[in-house]
């Protein structure tokens, strides 16, 4: 069994279609993304069966949930500078989606990869008096988060 260490793991957008990603730039934390659903009761009385005295649930709906990240914020970054089309305040102002992957580290050369389109919910520059510029990012995941091992 393989462990690998976070600072391998890289995130990407995609810059030319249909499968050309860029690492965005000096990510620090990442987190995500993740599937949920919520439960939805299908309880019912059943003939009295003290067996079927239980809740019953189905999966509802499944969400990508969210991925979040830091990076160190560098306007001279493409993927940060945001008087740029393409950076991610552009994405965010815009409200469009776009397709992210998150590249997991392997053994040797091989990689694990989740895809999916995304949009920006939130962008924020923090600029403490005795730290370094940071830059707070998240996206929200729209549809399905595709894996492979590429």
């Amino acid at each position: 069994m393989a462990e690998y260490a976070g600072y391998r793991v890289l995130l990407k957008r995609l810059t030319t279609p249909p499968s050309t990603f860029t690492a965005i730039a000096q990510v620090a934390d990442l987190s995500g993304p993740s599937i949920e659903s919520d439960p939805i009761e299908v309880s019912h009385r059943a003939d009295g069966d003290p067996a079927n005295m239980w809740r019953r649930y189905v999966a509802g709906m499944k969400d990508g949930g969210e991925v979040t990240f830091e990076t160190i914020f560098d306007p001279d970054e493409p993927s940060h500078d945001p008087t740029l089309s393409t950076s991610l305040y552009a994405l965010a102002a815009s409200g469009d989606p776009d397709t992210f992957q998150v590249d997991f580290p392997g053994q040797g050369s091989d990689r694990t990869t989740a895809t999916f389109d995304a949009y920006v919910t939130n962008m924020g520059i923090e600029a403490p008096l005795e730290d370094g510029l940071t830059q707070d990012v998240t996206l929200k995941v729209s549809g399905p988060v595709a894996w492979a091992h590429v």
